[in-house]
């Protein structure tokens, strides 16, 4: 029978996460240039939010309700970042999910500005009743359909693969062998589509939230690197 490695314990262990993520990470860092046009989606995205976050610009004043959603994007987002170049896959598409959630409830303010006043001084209990993920969708439906983000579908299927645990449950497998991995490991797979999801979705609500800040060289940024991505996929389609 063939000879078991040890699996070390306590602190020793947490070594060896750091050792196999940093090979993780080396071995996507190899990769990323295939994927340079969410990459730089992502990166400009993310630059939208951390100046909208942190008033780099001009603070507006108030109880800085949207800086902080932006806050807590930014903070998703680049976590999801992470995650993908270190092999959890899983882990970075339930963090882009949280992304969906929040992108819908921004895109809320563009067409309900009611609703979200409603929002911001609502308790508890009317939240969960009137201002959960789905009835965020249903309200969006009604009135801007283009402007729903994070769809039915795509919401469900977030839920259902990389949040709810089912019987079916396999971890971070995003390869043609159909292997599921513990720990991080690189699968090509995995980390395209973690970063596709990514970029569509901050790319998306970077740009509403780089209209209401005035940020009109990142929306032009965002608005040329989309077109150019969308050449990009037709001429290899």
């Amino acid at each position: 029978m063939k000879d078991r490695v040890d699996v070390p314990s306590g602190v020793r262990h947490l070594k060896l996460v750091a050792t196999l993520e940093a090979a993780t990470h080396a071995e996507s860092s190899k990769h990323l240039s295939a994927l340079e046009a969410d990459c730089r989606l992502i990166g400009t995205a993310l630059s939208v939010l951390y100046q909208a976050a942190t008033c780099h610009r001009k603070c507006h004043g108030g109880p800085h309700i949207f800086e902080s959603l932006c806050g807590r994007l930014y903070n998703l987002g680049a976590s999801a970042y992470i995650l993908a170049q270190r092999g959890f896959y899983d882990e970075a598409l339930n963090l882009i999910r949280s992304i969906g959630e929040i992108s819908n409830l921004i895109a809320l303010s563009v067409v309900d500005k009611e609703a979200l006043k409603e929002w911001l001084s609502s308790d508890k209990k009317t939240r969960l009743r009137k201002f959960s993920p789905g009835e965020i969708r249903k309200t969006l439906k009604r009135h801007e359909p283009s402007l729903v983000l994070a769809t039915d579908d795509w919401y469900a299927r977030f839920c259902e693969s990389y949040t709810h645990v089912t019987p079916q449950t396999k971890p971070n497998m995003h390869n043609a062998r159909s292997e599921a991995y513990v720990g991080g490991v690189y699968q090509a797979a995995g980390i395209k589509s973690a970063l596709d999801e990514l970029a569509t979705f901050l790319a998306s609500v970077a740009m509403i939230v780089s209209r209401y800040f005035k940020f009109d060289d990142l929306f032009e940024e965002i608005s040329a690197l989309l077109g150019r991505s969308d050449g990009e996929s037709r001429s290899g389609s």
